[in-house]
């Protein structure tokens, strides 16, 4: 049985497909309207100067007036070219993203997860020590990794270059707040090596906010359109993994003089398969300030440590999870939904990251549990629709908070950071290469 926004999804589809039809007519177009413009002005240039050696002369004869008229054509002429194609190469821009929306919605039909990459900016050390770009992005689409051996592409639903916009990021991913309202459990993490710029996805700056300040802001606008013909509450909860234990955020610190909780922070199961855990602090948030206040607690809570592949580097699983309970009075339908934001820690070689005794400890933590991430990944890219393939979910606790987001019924975004220099080309070849395992897992995309 097809749901109602699968429906909706393959209506929008049929509109779309209609929309993208001539764009290959339209790109053949804005070439060939270039290659005139290009002569145009060249016998412009041409005649202009033929003009100023006839001024020179003091010539004012026939000559002079056909060639004054001539370029006073051939102007008008450019002007009207310049016009075409920019009103060409509009229509294009919209029909690339029609395109686009029109992939996504189909990944969504198919249950497919989508895999976005971004590709970080140089950083300022690396342009000092004149490190060679290695990684570039083809298109809106397409990866390519220049190595010893030749090229290497990967193929993703959305590619962001080094140019890329925190807002850019985000225009892709706003649908899933949608989606997280309608009732659907939505996943979003961030993957990469050390230093690749995950927890700017994720967190971003004052200045330049990330994904989940912004998914805060757009359910709080959207829950304002449904004010008066729905009520919810909505709740937030904050954890960890650090050295393959759960550390709750949102919990008072481990001070005798301020209460806490000594109950054990247990993964466990709801009849439908959706993964909580057990003991973790919860708290409501009735506006967009509230739960930034929340949040930014939680954070400053968060294990980070410097190594030499990043200032400020991750130590720990990050997994915020905000939850939903809405009632829609016009339908008189429940829902509880969750949208879960995860940014891992970075995958990195202990040699290269020089750290300490500790940290060398937390990397191979850190390394071990993305190790399962990976066997999982590959378990339910190998399993097929009538086969009932172990998965081996209890590995690790990762995997066990992930397990509703990964093979479950939530409609999944992964996010796969890369460095753009050569010195990290094979942790960046290593990380497209899991991207892509991931982008063949198949969700059930199934309402909750």
């Amino acid at each position: 049985k097809i749901s109602a926004e699968n429906a909706a999804l393959r209506s929008e589809i049929t509109q779309l497909r209609k929309t993208i039809v001539g764009k290959v007519e339209e790109t053949h177009a804005i070439t060939v309207l270039k290659e005139e413009l290009a002569a145009i002005t060249k016998d412009k240039e041409g005649l202009k100067e033929r003009l100023i050696a006839l001024r020179r002369a003091g010539k004012r004869d026939s000559d002079t007036l056909q060639t004054e008229a001539r370029l006073q054509e051939i102007t008008q002429e450019v002007e009207k070219l310049r016009g075409e194609s920019a009103e060409l190469e509009v229509r294009l821009k919209a029909e690339m993203n029609a395109r686009k929306k029109l992939h996504n919605a189909l990944q969504d039909v198919k249950g497919k997860i989508r895999v976005f990459c971004r590709i970080r900016p140089a950083s300022k050390v690396e342009l000092e020590q004149r490190s060679r770009v290695v990684v570039t992005s083809l298109d809106d689409y397409s990866v390519v990794v220049d190595t010893r051996t030749g090229q290497k592409s990967f193929n993703f639903d959305s590619v962001f270059g080094p140019t890329s916009t925190q807002d850019q990021v985000f225009e892709d991913s706003s649908q899933l707040v949608r989606s997280f309202l309608d009732g659907y459990n939505v996943c979003v993490f961030a993957y990469g090596q050390t230093g690749s710029g995950k927890t700017y996805t994720m967190q971003g700056t004052k200045d330049h906010p990330g994904l989940t300040p912004k998914v805060i802001k757009e359910v709080f606008v959207r829950l304002e359109e449904l004010r008066g013909t729905a009520s919810w509450e909505l709740s937030v909860s904050m954890l960890e993994l650090y050295m393959d234990n759960i550390v709750d955020l949102l919990a008072a610190p481990k001070d005798p003089r301020k209460a806490q909780s000594s109950l054990p922070l247990d993964i466990r199961e709801d009849v439908r398969g959706g993964v909580y855990v057990a003991n973790a602090v919860v708290n409501f948030a009735e506006t967009e300030e509230e739960l930034h206040r929340v949040l930014k607690q939680g954070l400053l809570n968060r294990k980070v440590g410097r190594t030499d592949m990043n200032e400020e580097s991750s130590r720990s699983h990050l997994v915020i999870t905000l939850t939903i309970s809405l009632y829609n009075k016009t339908t008189d339908a429940r829902t509880t939904s969750k949208f879960s934001l995860i940014d891992l820690a970075g995958s990195e070689r202990v040699s290269k990251a020089g750290t300490s005794a500790k940290q060398m400890n937390e990397a191979k933590s850190i390394n071990k549990s993305l190790t399962a991430l990976g066997d999982v990944i590959s378990s339910l890219a190998n399993a097929t629709a009538s086969s009932k393939s172990f998965i081996p979910y209890r590995n690790n606790k990762l995997t066990m908070l992930m397990k509703d987001s990964l093979g479950g019924n939530a409609k999944t975004l992964m996010f796969v950071n890369v460095s753009p220099v050569e010195y990290n080309v094979e942790e960046s070849i290593m990380s497209l290469s899991y991207a892509t395992r991931v982008k063949s897992i198949t969700n059930e995309s199934g309402e909750v």
